[in-house]
């Protein structure tokens, strides 16, 4: 039988005490509650953009900013922050509050690829120390060359490559790009030599090719598109392991006498970490009605470009994969020329 604890009872000198309940309220509750009465967005986002203006990720970030401004209610600002392989667009949201306000978008070679062939420490590499909202785009490249060029085919490239080991050039956004990467490889698998001329953004390294100043390069669909359809550039093969739907007419490496070859790029929005989970998610809805809107997908279907929408945790799940897969190969190539 239970005592009676009842005030009345209790005694002076009693040994049982009145049972008082306290809370107290941790950091988190106090952030779960800030969360819930604090409306989002309160002022307008910045979207951080790892490369010049008119290259592929260039591209994404504005159908993103228009699509969730008018989700959201507030100017989603686009600042273009190419070089450092993307970690000048990175480093805003790095020192920003943790409110959501400040975003960056970058491609998966800015964070993953590049911090493994620079041997960052896996605890201070971006996909660690920022916070994963959605991975929002699939970017293939196509190994481009300009009209002035005598190379029909990509066996006439190599043969050339070969003729002249050393003197063919190719542009890059930045180390740990698809582009980058894609060139690396053929030249290690085709076993030719040729000069990597870096770039911040695949707009520029697109300008000087056009012009003549490149021999040739992979481009991402949304940088090479408009030109190939004018004629302006010739498309020479397809890094991927079937041909790509918007090139059909286009061989593939392996076509071409490279087997095994396939190299595609995600782009992910991450933002500061210890960013309130609400926040998160309110920001990944809008992501996603924007990759849903026929406007946006007729916009990335015109560039090649595949919607590619997916949670916090599938971006956090996809990303240590792919660092897991590419890890081998950025290991053998940091020494690689850039």
């Amino acid at each position: 039988m239970l005592p009676d604890v009842s005030p009345k009872r209790l005694q002076k000198g009693s040994c049982i005490a009145p049972t008082r309940r306290v809370f107290l309220a941790t950091p988190a509750l106090l952030a779960v509650k800030a969360d819930a009465q604090q409306p989002f967005p309160t002022r307008p986002i910045r979207l951080m953009v790892g490369s010049a203006s008119a290259g592929s990720l260039d591209f994404v970030g504005r159908v993103l900013a228009n699509g969730m401004a008018d989700i959201l209610g507030q100017p989603v600002i686009v600042e273009n922050r190419g070089g450092a392989q993307g970690a000048l667009a990175m480093d805003p949201v790095l020192r920003a509050a943790p409110d959501g306000h400040t975003l960056v978008i970058n491609n998966m070679g800015a964070l993953l690829i590049n911090p493994l062939v620079q041997n960052t420490p896996v605890d201070q590499q971006p996909l660690e120390i920022l916070e994963p909202i959605a991975l929002v785009a699939d970017v293939l490249t196509v190994l481009v060359t300009s009209k002035d060029r005598s190379w029909l085919s990509l066996s006439d490239l190599l043969a050339a490559a070969r003729a002249n080991p050393g003197s063919l050039s190719w542009g890059h956004p930045g180390v740990g790009s698809s582009p980058w990467l894609a060139a690396l490889l053929l030249s290690q698998m085709a076993d030719i030599q040729t000069i990597g001329v870096p770039y911040r953004g695949g707009g520029p390294a697109m300008v000087d090719l056009l012009a003549g100043r490149l021999d040739f390069m992979f481009a991402t669909t949304p940088t090479c598109f408009p030109h190939i359809q004018t004629g302006a550039l010739r498309a020479l093969a397809v890094p991927l392991l079937s041909r790509m739907p918007h090139l059909s007419d286009v061989p593939t490496l392996a076509e071409g006498g490279i087997s095994s070859f396939e190299v595609r790029s995600w782009f992910g929005v991450m933002t500061t970490k210890g960013t309130p989970r609400g926040v998160i998610e309110s920001l990944n809805a809008a992501i996603k009605q924007t990759l849903a809107q026929p406007a946006a997908i007729a916009q990335f279907d015109g560039q090649g470009i595949a919607p590619l929408y997916t949670t916090p945790e599938e971006f956090s799940r996809i990303g240590r994969a792919d660092r897991d897969k590419w890890r081998p190969i950025a290991q053998f190539t940091n020494r690689a020329t850039q």
